[in-house]
């Protein structure tokens, strides 16, 4: 079959697809950063913001997180009557849950524009939130998702986010690397794409020393994003 080609009176749907430029197909989004593994492009992103903040010497070590046990399964012992003998079985009524978030980040004392402490008598301001895991070692777990959160993945994160605060005291950070651009620095790295293309950024990129520099309000506030509802203006 040849190839089709669009009558130009020809309106249908099919004509208007084959007429259509095809996209690039999009390379893997899986390998390597700094030898840790990374499983999106998003979570590349925020390897690349933490690395240049480590660099920076702001950060102490970065990995990847462990696993969590949220939920143990939930089993019945039973014995099974065979002609001579009872054979022991168990029968598994639900299954356990685990969570393991994404990066587990040791921060050094300096780092407090970044990472603020809980349980503390001051307003948390910081893009994150850690907690002492040691002897002036402060912790931050980050949990990271895209903007667009296309399988609806946040909503299950939110409840492990719960449990783990319950169960293991730990806080999780949910991260969309984009926002945090925007609210804090770009990072260099993220101005060209794995292809090796320069990136579109739809934003004003600041880089690190320019945040340090002015990336706080007047007030002494981080310059956040205003959410829609925020920036409406009062009606009567």
């Amino acid at each position: 079959m040849g190839r089709f080609k669009r009558n130009k009176n020809d309106t249908s749907n099919k004509a208007k697809r084959a007429a259509r430029p095809k996209r690039e197909k999009m390379k893997n989004t899986t390998g390597s950063y700094k030898g840790i593994e990374y499983e999106s492009l998003e979570e590349l992103a925020m390897l690349q913001w933490l690395y240049e903040l480590k660099n920076a010497g702001y950060i102490h070590s970065i990995k990847r997180a462990k696993s969590y046990l949220l939920c143990s399964s939930l089993v019945n012992d039973y014995a099974l009557q065979l002609k001579t003998k009872s054979k022991p079985m168990q029968q598994t009524i639900l299954h356990g849950h685990s969570y393991t978030p994404e990066f587990e980040v040791e921060w050094e004392s300096k780092a407090s524009k970044f990472v603020d402490l809980l349980k503390t008598d001051s307003k948390c301001e910081a893009p994150l939130l850690g907690f002492y895991g040691g002897v002036n070692k402060i912790v931050t777990y980050i949990e990271v998702k895209p903007v667009w959160d296309q399988n609806n993945m946040e909503r299950l994160f939110k409840v492990n986010q719960k449990w783990m605060w319950e169960k293991h005291g730990i806080f999780v950070n949910l991260v969309k690397p984009q926002l945090l651009f925007q609210e804090t620095f770009t990072p260099k790295e993220y101005h060209v794409t794995p292809s090796g293309r320069v990136r579109i950024i739809k934003w004003k990129p600041r880089t690190l020393t320019e945040y340090l520099s002015y990336g706080m309000s007047e007030k002494g506030t981080p310059n956040r994003r205003r959410s829609p509802k925020s920036s409406r203006k009062a009606t009567k």
